[in-house]
């Protein structure tokens, strides 16, 4: 399995998103660990924020990683944040409610 792939499903688990039911979202702390994660396998510059360049293996295809990194980069800055992933997790969690 790529490491990208095994990231993306620990950051699933640790979320949360994986139980049934659940109506609120996950702990911050559970989301800036998230992150943390995967700056601990994506960020090769180890800047603390991922680059698109950084973010793009983790996907199939370049399109798909431009759609999916573009999401998390709230400020469309060409990097992701902390503060951003952890603003876009508290956006989609409150939309499931």
């Amino acid at each position: 399995m790529r490491t990208g792939m095994m990231v993306w499903m620990g950051v699933v688990l640790l979320l949360g998103a994986a139980a049934p039911g659940a109506m609120a979202g996950p702990p911050e702390a559970n989301v800036r660990q998230a992150y943390r994660m995967l700056l601990a396998e994506a960020d090769k510059n180890k800047d603390g924020k991922l680059s698109m360049a950084e973010c793009t293996p983790i996907f199939k295809t370049a399109q798909m990683a431009q759609q999916k990194c573009g999401f998390w980069d709230v400020n469309k800055d060409g990097t992701i944040t902390e503060e951003e992933y952890v603003q876009q997790v508290a956006r989609i969690t409150s939309k499931k409610r």
